[in-house]
């Protein structure tokens, strides 16, 4: 809806169709986007890894990363890049929030994790990552350390308890909202209330707003970013954010923010 809104307010001969693909069959897919001359597409889960092989080339961000969300026709080549990091930063500077000399907890270790903590470890953040697999949050501490420092832990009621004091910044990158993992882990919200902001990936917005000083940072806005993000690499030239969060918004009926 953003894409397609976007291209007939800017006269573009452009379309943005949403196809499902299964894990089988997403080699194929990839083939049918040579074979029809696709100016792009984007990669959602479970495909985000997969498809690195499957691509021509990886922007450093996505090598580095070791996750792909968007490819781009470059000539007869198919180019992968990552925008979940630089989706995410811009996200949570447009609520306020400077990333730098901070105290961030990311739970999760998927594809959206790792390029949120690469993004993140740029600058001279303290990030904690837990997640239930201690394996893949080791993996991903080693290898995106920055100029900030990476530590991790495994997803535990006494980990997540003491990890909360002093937290700056709750990203919560898994398929649950941070308040239902609270309950799952018997630990009361309010134990949030110290955290400046919390920032769930998930698009889920019937459930409660979490109990912060500042706030909950919207998933949609990092939604919006990514859209922008992908409208520069597949066109090459500024996105007209405006007009894009003009177009979500009146499909919505309200602003997230």
């Amino acid at each position: 809806m953003i894409f397609n809104t976007t291209f007939q307010k800017l006269s573009l001969n452009r379309a943005y169709l949403p196809f499902n693909v299964s894990k089988s069959q997403l080699k194929h897919a990839v083939q049918a986007a040579r074979t029809l001359g696709f100016d792009g597409f984007n990669v959602t889960m479970p495909h985000k890894t997969r498809i690195l092989e499957l691509v021509d080339q990886l922007d450093d961000v996505a090598k580095k990363g070791g996750t792909v969300n968007t490819v781009a026709r470059v000539g007869q080549r198919l180019v992968g890049y990552s925008t979940d990091g630089e989706g995410a930063f811009r996200a949570i500077k447009s609520y306020g929030f400077e990333p730098g000399d901070k105290n961030i907890l990311v739970i999760g270790a998927g594809g959206a994790a790792r390029a949120i903590v690469q993004r993140l470890s740029l600058r001279h953040n303290s990030i904690r990552i837990l997640n239930r697999s201690l394996d893949r949050a080791k993996t991903v501490a080693e290898d995106l350390n920055g100029r900030g420092s990476v530590s991790c832990g495994k997803l535990t009621k006494k980990n997540l308890e003491t990890s909360i004091p002093g937290t700056n910044l709750l990203v919560n990158a898994t398929p649950l909202q941070t308040t239902k993992i609270l309950a799952e882990l018997a630990i009361q919200p309010q134990s949030l209330r110290d955290i400046d902001w919390v920032f769930d990936l998930a698009y889920d917005e019937l459930s409660d707003p979490p109990h912060t000083r500042s706030g909950r940072i919207s998933p949609l806005e990092m939604l919006l970013h990514q859209a922008a993000l992908s409208f520069e690499i597949w066109l090459g030239k500024p996105a007209p954010l405006a007009l894009m969060r003009a177009s979500l918004v009146d499909h919505l009926g309200r602003d997230w923010k």
